[in-house]
């Protein structure tokens, strides 16, 4: 039966999570938590467990009406317009339908788009410098983590600049709606003005086509098979949100695990090249997603003496996993040399993180160049006192707040 013994909501968990996980996994790995409607919730802990799930699109699907049946599906009602922005990419479906998506966004979401970023992505590093010098002081969030990734991501898309604080706030308003206080009528409102605005800018790249992602997008092609207008919509809305969702955390979760741990800081300072290891064990220690997105169980699997039900829901922790001794030497020691990194910070299988590349890159590209412009970072209030934001999917600072001389 489920049961809710663990408190995985509150400020205190939020805050350092990484002891109920080490005694979930030893004591309760597979466990059933009861959701507030009544639904079983299993949160999956253990590194070995959490592979299994994420590469068994047999038993687990990411579109909940393939946990349903026949009947349930019939008589479920047409989705709203909202849940046709939020839902119609790849996050959120399954085969055949993922790999014919994933298959039109590949010919877009290019490594060669992506490495054209270097330079670019390093001068927006050094102008938000720059803007924090004068003060002494800064909180790494909101001057450098989250900017960032908004810019490069709105940038890659080809949104201009004018624009974006306002596409940025209306596909988070729409995709996060816990990240604002808005009423119902208020999402609508901005699900229109999101929407109108893509559909403007789609019309507009096929009369003049743009090197940016929306041209992309809007060209690619596959078996004579294009992305329709909802489906064009979604997949943006989906890269405004995780293109910089992931990098945010990378960068704040980062620096604050450099500055708790100045003996790696000076580490990778004497070494520059190890800054793509130190990255990856960034994301390994306290990786940007606790959890993945959710799962619901398409057919009945029974894992560790656990009946897993059709319909059920499932969460695997992916921070948990992270820091799992079956597999990772000394896993609450940070350790920038780690050998042998197989993290899941951007999971696995087919739904493998589409903008892994891009993440990887702005964090090999910003926190040298933070370090570096400021050898003197330091906190400017103890770690005890950050706050963490809630919910179970994102692991995230609110607020950053260093000084530096």
């Amino acid at each position: 039966m489920p049961d809710n013994k663990y408190d995985l909501f509150s400020p205190t968990f939020k805050a350092n999570p990484f002891p109920i996980y080490a005694h979930m996994r030893i004591e309760d790995p597979i466990h059933a938590h009861s959701a507030p409607n009544g639904a079983t919730i299993w949160y999956i802990t253990r590194y070995a467990d959490v592979v299994n799930v994420l590469k068994d699109d047999e038993h687990f699907c990411k579109n909940p009406a393939n946990a349903r049946g026949i009947d349930a599906q019939q008589h479920h009602k047409q989705p709203s317009a909202m849940q046709r922005l939020i839902n119609e990419n790849m996050l959120f479906s399954d085969p055949p339908h993922h790999t014919r998506l994933r298959a039109l966004v590949n010919q877009a979401f290019t490594p060669r788009r992506i490495a054209k970023l270097d330079e670019r992505i390093q001068v927006i590093c050094n102008q938000l410098i720059d803007a924090a010098v004068l003060h002494k002081q800064m909180d790494v969030i909101a001057a450098y983590a989250l900017p960032l990734p908004v810019m490069v991501i709105c940038e890659l898309l080809g949104i201009p600049a004018a624009d974006q604080a306002e596409v940025s706030d209306w596909s988070q308003a729409i995709i996060a709606p816990g990240s604002k206080n808005l009423t119902y009528r208020q999402r609508k409102h901005n699900l229109r003005a999101f929407t109108d605005y893509l559909q403007t800018m789609f019309a507009a790249r096929r009369i003049q086509p743009e090197d940016d992602l929306v041209t992309a997008l809007v060209q690619a092609e596959e078996a004579d098979d294009r992305l329709n207008e909802a489906e064009l919509s979604s997949m943006v809305a989906l890269l405004l949100v995780t293109g910089h969702e992931t990098t945010v955390n990378l960068i704040g979760n980062g620096v604050l695990a450099f500055l708790q741990n100045p003996d790696q800081l000076a580490i990778v300072r004497d070494n520059p090249d190890l800054w793509a290891t130190a990255v990856e064990e960034m994301l390994r220690f306290d990786g940007p997603v606790e959890t993945s997105t959710t799962r619901w169980v398409r057919k009945n699997i029974q894992i560790e003496g656990h009946i897993l039900k059709r319909g059920d829901i499932v969460r695997v922790v992916l921070s948990s996993a992270n820091r799992d001794e079956s597999q990772f030497s000394c896993p609450t020691k940070f350790d920038i040399q780690r050998e042998d990194n197989k993290h899941l910070a951007f999971g696995l299988g087919i739904h493998y993180c589409l903008g892994a590349p891009l993440a990887r890159l702005e964090g090999r590209i910003a926190l040298p160049a933070l370090f570096n412009r400021f050898p003197n970072l330091q906190l400017a209030e103890p770690a005890s006192r950050l706050n963490w934001r809630s919910g179970v999917l994102f692991r995230g600072l609110k607020q950053l707040p260093v000084s530096f001389k």
